[in-house]
């Protein structure tokens, strides 16, 4: 009976810390909203425990801010922020891709093919970030090193958040496209190499994009640029 009420307990705190998670990474709870204790704890009807663990978690993930007497708020975003960002994806996106040229040909049909109807659905800035975001993931999971593996997705989380906060126009699927399969046919070939020589002209690509859209969408007004 005891570890029965573990159990549920524990689902309903990692449901509670998932719900909030996800709807803070989509910008359904955008940076600053405010998270009252009392009110999410009625919104999920539980207790304030475990609301108040989930918080705590996300503060550590640096997704909230907590606060005394219960008010805290989703975490601002910085442009500094993004740029911290982006910097971690041109150190370890070149490694994962080196890495990942010893993966077996069959995974690398498998994300091939992943990749090519992933990109081929994507209708809109949301469904082209999700192809990457798989993508991208993807070649580091076939890197063989997991904490790559782990700091790629939280990575790609946090990128795709501010995107989303940034992006007023669609974002276009081609060239992303063409350099993944450019990886794609350097991975088969077993080049190392080429492959992480690939993934950083790629990401300094992108890399210029998205700073363009930060700065034209006005979110980060008033903020100096440290690159």
């Amino acid at each position: 009976m005891i570890d029965a009420r573990h159990e549920r307990s524990a689902g309903l705190r990692e449901s509670v810390y998932a719900s909030l998670r996800r709807r803070i990474l989509v910008c359904e709870l955008p940076p600053g909203h405010p998270l009252d204790l009392g009110e999410l704890a009625e919104e999920f009807g539980t207790s304030r425990t475990p609301v108040r663990d989930a918080l705590h978690r996300l503060s550590h993930e640096n997704l909230v801010e907590i606060s005394p007497r219960s008010q805290s708020r989703v975490a601002p975003v910085t442009l500094q922020d993004l740029i911290d960002l982006l910097n971690l994806r041109e150190a370890t996106g070149p490694m994962a891709a080196r890495l990942a040229a010893q993966s077996p040909p069959a995974e690398l049909e498998r994300l091939s093919e992943e990749m090519e109807f992933g990109y081929g659905l994507a209708a809109d800035s949301s469904s082209v970030l999700s192809a990457s975001h798989l993508f991208h993931c993807t070649i580091a999971r076939l890197s063989g090193n997991a904490r790559l593996h782990r700091i790629t997705e939280s990575l790609f989380e946090d990128l795709e958040r501010i995107l989303r906060l940034c992006s007023a126009r669609p974002l276009e699927p081609g060239e992303p496209l063409n350099d993944h399969r450019k990886l794609i046919d350097a991975l088969r070939d077993r080049d190392g190499r080429r492959a992480a020589e690939i993934e950083l002209r790629h990401i300094r690509k992108a890399r210029e994009v998205v700073i363009r859209l930060a700065l034209d969408s006005g979110v980060f007004a008033n903020q100096r640029l440290h690159s």
